[in-house]
């Protein structure tokens, strides 16, 4: 019998600018079947060029970036996606996150940021309710 587990979802919202632009994503709590393909929603309202993260934090552990809008540039990086991949999706201001096929230790809490690229790496989080 396939395990379930749950990827819990927030979101957080980095930047000095004002509240008008924002990072969505519709989730709560998610129930996934272990083997099952992975697809975590994320939109962005910005108008310039973000830069879109995921992190993802497991239970009494800090928060640790999972992957960027941007290629895995080396062999490390590759394994710390474990299968994960998020492509931004410009015209329908999108960041989806998806794994082809679960696993229980992917159970944790995926947060998905965004960062605009003319500030510096300034972090003021918070969570929006769902």
């Amino acid at each position: 019998m396939p395990l379930a587990f749950s990827f819990v979802v927030l979101i957080i919202f980095c930047s000095k600018r004002t509240h008008a632009d924002s990072v969505t994503q519709p989730e709560g709590t998610v129930t996934i079947h272990e083997g099952k393909p992975v697809l975590l929603y994320c939109t962005y309202d910005y108008s310039g060029s973000p830069v879109l993260y995921w992190y993802e934090q497991y239970p009494h552990e800090a928060p640790r970036l999972l992957l960027t809008q941007y290629e895995a540039s080396d062999e490390e990086e590759k394994r710390r996606r474990r299968g994960f991949s998020a492509k931004l999706e410009k015209d329908s201001k999108s960041f989806p996150l998806e794994k082809n096929s679960s696993e229980v230790s992917d159970s944790a809490v995926y947060y998905c940021a965004m960062r605009d690229t003319a500030s510096k790496a300034t972090w003021g989080a918070a969570q929006k309710p769902s």
